[in-house]
């Protein structure tokens, strides 16, 4: 009898050490699916996150990044346009960026929304992005001294906008 007790308290112990140890794991499982689910929510509030903003002639401009490839020899600076004024639009000149030691790199490709035209139509307050591709730069390009959004409206008259010492992030 007292043989017969101790098998059914081994079992009943081992019955519940065999639970706990599944319930173990998928707790860790939840855990791995939770942590990932809160590097995405984390990465997609750094999305709309300016490096530098500056707001003239009632127009947002938000610089996003300033992205290196390595590959290619390319830099291309993102950055959103929004203004507060009534559905305009604004042609974009820009020509080129400069380094630390003065080196002028010319603008190798442009998109402004969907297209790649220099003209963009700004809704009131709603962004469009826009990226600006520079040619020739190699990694060793650490930081851009000096990059000049020069824009005109339709009546002729020339703005600009400068972002300086901004630091590109090579990939």
């Amino acid at each position: 009898m007292k043989m017969i007790f101790a098998v059914m308290i081994c079992l009943l112990a081992n019955h519940a050490f065999a639970q706990s140890v599944q319930n173990c794991e998928q707790t860790k499982a939840e855990l791995i699916k939770i942590k990932a689910e809160n590097e995405y929510l984390k990465n997609s509030l750094k999305i709309g996150k300016a490096i530098f903003e500056i707001n003239s002639d009632n127009i947002d401009f938000k610089l996003l990044k300033i992205e290196g490839d390595s590959k290619n020899q390319t830099v291309t600076a993102t950055l959103t346009l929004k203004t507060s004024a009534a559905n305009w639009y604004i042609m974009s000149h820009v020509k080129s960026i400069i380094d630390l030691d003065g080196n002028e790199y010319k603008l190798k490709s442009h998109t402004i929304g969907a297209d790649n035209f220099s003209k963009v139509d700004l809704n009131t307050d709603v962004p469009i992005k826009c990226t600006y591709t520079f040619g020739g730069i190699l990694p060793e390009v650490k930081v851009i001294k000096f990059f000049k959004f020069d824009y005109t409206h339709k009546f002729g008259e020339k703005y600009s906008v400068e972002f300086r010492d901004l630091s590109v992030g090579w990939k």
